[in-house]
């Protein structure tokens, strides 16, 4: 059989498919279209993953913490350095320094989800094996973000809920604030990330 003789048999068969089944192929080319519109709308960046902007570069930070609620307070001065991945869809922040006088660093990677309209974020960090898993909105002056999540306590094994609030200053300052809940099940403020724009 040559090999024309078999395109053009190939054709053949294609069209009387289409004529003998033409609602199927009608559906079908409308679901694989909705499909596609699907996927585009996930993919697609917007002016919620434009927010990753204001972080982007090389930042002093002062940290500040509290190991539980009325302790006197641990100070540090850490490094931070973020960059946008994935055509602008994540923020990668490599974190730096000490932390309890011991050296640190760590690892976060933020996005937003278009299908469940949330910011995600995961850290990891030399401390611990855990990852630690955030999710939350900004609110309506859009400079002001809000996670809340879960972390396993290491010393009784129970899981902690967490709150993040990063509160964008201007566009050479930022503020990170990291809440926990405390054994009496009350939330205190456990750090503070004071972030300056290095110079």
């Amino acid at each position: 059989m040559s090999k024309r003789y078999f395109c053009a048999f190939g054709l053949l068969f294609v069209l009387v498919i289409s004529l003998c089944f033409p609602e199927s192929t009608q559906e079908a080319k409308k679901e694989q279209q909705e499909m596609m519109e699907a996927y585009m709308k996930f993919m697609v960046v917007t002016e919620n993953h434009a927010f990753f902007k204001n972080f982007v570069g090389e930042w002093d930070v002062q940290t500040t913490a509290w190991m539980q609620p009325g302790a006197e307070p641990v100070t540090a001065k850490n490094t931070s350095k973020a960059d946008l991945i994935l055509g602008g869809r994540f923020l990668k922040t490599k974190f730096k320094g000490n932390m309890f006088g011991q050296p640190f660093e760590g690892l976060q990677i933020v996005g937003y989800d278009n299908a469940q309209k949330k910011y995600i974020s995961f850290w990891i960090d030399n401390s611990s094996t855990g990852f630690f898993l955030m999710s939350g909105t900004r609110d309506e002056s859009g400079k002001v973000l809000t996670d809340t999540g879960e972390w396993p306590d290491p010393l009784t094994g129970e899981i902690i809920k967490t709150r993040a609030v990063t509160k964008v200053i201007s566009k050479d300052e930022f503020i990170y604030e990291l809440y926990m809940t405390g054994p009496d099940g009350i939330e205190f403020r456990s750090m503070e990330n004071q972030y300056k724009r290095k110079k």
